[in-house]
């Protein structure tokens, strides 16, 4: 394969060799077929972050923000719908009643059972002209990426 040089990324346009443009735009491409999904089951994106976050475990309200991408008003609007629904539940913290931790309740867990494969057949079709080792190398580098960005905020 050939080096894109800085005069061939001229010809195909800046964006094309511009790496948050191909971040932003792979991620559009790989998320919008499963956001697909979700929609035709009625499931917001929102929720969908929410449920796969909170799979691996309770999180405080900041920091379950910062997982899901969401500003904390919004995330409480959805927040509101899914303890409405019965899939969460949102508990103070016994030694500081600012401090709000939320949970899966057993529906929300068996929400997230149910989506959680199928993210991950989404992902493996995606990423399919990867092989095992540049998926693992891709997810190291995007790890690392995201990390010295957040410590830059």
């Amino acid at each position: 394969m050939a080096r894109t040089t800085d005069s061939d990324r001229a010809e195909e346009g800046f964006v094309d060799g511009y790496l948050a443009f191909l971040l932003a735009k792979a991620s559009h491409l790989v998320s919008g077929g499963f956001h697909r999904q979700l929609k035709t089951m009625g499931i917001s994106i929102a929720t969908w972050r929410i449920l796969a976050v909170l799979g691996d475990g309770a999180r405080p309200v900041g920091e379950l923000a910062d997982r899901v991408l969401l500003n904390q008003p919004t995330l409480s609007k959805a927040l509101d719908r899914l303890e409405r629904d019965g899939l969460i539940k949102r508990s103070r913290e016994a030694a500081n009643r600012r401090s709000v931790t939320v949970s899966l309740l057993p529906r929300g867990r068996a929400m997230a059972a149910r989506l959680l494969p199928m993210a991950n057949a989404h992902e493996a079709e995606a990423f399919a002209s990867l092989g095992a080792s540049e998926r693992r190398a891709l997810v190291g580098m995007l790890q690392r990426t995201i990390a010295a960005n957040a410590r830059a905020l």
